[in-house]
């Protein structure tokens, strides 16, 4: 278990994040009189995802990797702290839709021109599903790309 610490720890920390970009935009409105900013607010939170992403993997590659990390090494850390991310996420959306935005698929629902589609879609059963398949597929995305920057550059003479 202690080898897989430093992406326990960045998984929850991405949790943590994520429930506070959330609040962020409840406050702003986003769930409510400000929906139609809902996709645009959604992409910026990947700004952050990337950074955290990105910290997670300078953190491995001092600690762990004694300051040499290769991209494999890079992406596999990357894949860990997804899985990690990808299991917690249930939780996350749980405390999101019932916690935090209880209003939120209302409020979707109503601003859908077609509603029986949009109730299939616009529930937590479904958002469980999504978000548990979109952290896998963007972590890595994200993981390699941090993984490609943080690696070790190799030398030339």
């Amino acid at each position: 278990m202690k080898k897989f610490a430093i992406e326990i720890k960045w998984g929850i920390r991405y949790i943590f994040c994520y429930l506070a970009w959330a609040i962020l935009e409840k406050t702003l409105g986003i769930f409510g009189e400000n929906m139609s900013f809902y996709m645009l607010s959604s992409l910026l939170f990947y700004i952050f995802a990337g950074l955290i992403y990105s910290l997670a993997l300078k953190e491995k590659k001092t600690h762990y990797f004694n300051g040499n990390m290769d991209w494999k090494q890079g992406c596999a850390t990357g894949l860990y702290m997804t899985i990690v991310i990808a299991i917690l996420m249930p939780l996350a959306q749980a405390s999101l839709h019932e916690l935090i935005a209880p209003e939120f698929f209302e409020n979707m629902i109503n601003a859908s021109k077609d509603k029986v589609a949009a109730a299939d879609y616009f529930n937590l059963k479904s958002y469980i599903i999504q978000s548990i398949f979109f952290a896998l597929s963007i972590g890595m995305v994200i993981s390699a790309i941090a993984a490609y920057f943080i690696q070790t550059k190799k030398q030339t003479k």
